[in-house]
């Protein structure tokens, strides 16, 4: 048993076919982006303490990797990033992400969140005129959370 009710499980699967979906329709526009930014959910941190060197940034708003960790998903996540030519936001939730959407006047996004995020993301994205791909976690719950950097090298 999953701990999921049948209910929710169907909504599961709904969110996921919904940005499944959203990715498709939005692939080819957003391949012809210039300017990309790359949105990471900061509960993938290696560490949510004082472990965790990153640099909050009050007036982006986001976290700024320092690599500390080797390990670290997001210290492995930002370097696939910017060897892609992504600005890289290690960001604690969506609010962050509209904001910086709008200072920055990014063409093309890559969302890495859960399905509540990803899905107020693709309403963020519709609204701004944005094409993005969203990227599940492959793990959830807003601390140790986990993504699969296979399929972010990817979509990248």
């Amino acid at each position: 048993a999953t701990g999921l009710s049948l209910v929710d499980a169907v909504a599961l699967v709904e969110d996921l076919n919904e940005v499944r979906v959203a990715n498709k329709i939005q692939r080819e526009k957003f391949e012809k982006a210039q300017r990309k930014a790359l949105l990471l959910p900061h509960c993938a941190r290696s560490h949510m303490d004082k472990r965790c060197m990153a640099d909050f940034k009050a007036d982006i708003p986001a976290y700024q990797c320092r690599s500390c960790r080797e390990s670290c998903l997001i210290n492995r996540a930002t370097a696939l990033g910017k060897a892609k030519g992504y600005d890289v936001y290690v960001i604690p939730g969506g609010a962050c992400a509209e904001r910086i959407l709008k200072d920055k006047k990014y063409d093309g996004v890559v969302g890495v969140a859960c399905g509540m995020e990803l899905k107020m993301g693709l309403g963020l994205l519709k609204k701004l005129d944005i094409p993005g791909q969203g990227i599940f976690l492959t793990k959830n719950g807003c601390s140790n959370t986990s993504l699969n950097l296979q399929n972010l090298a990817r979509v990248l």
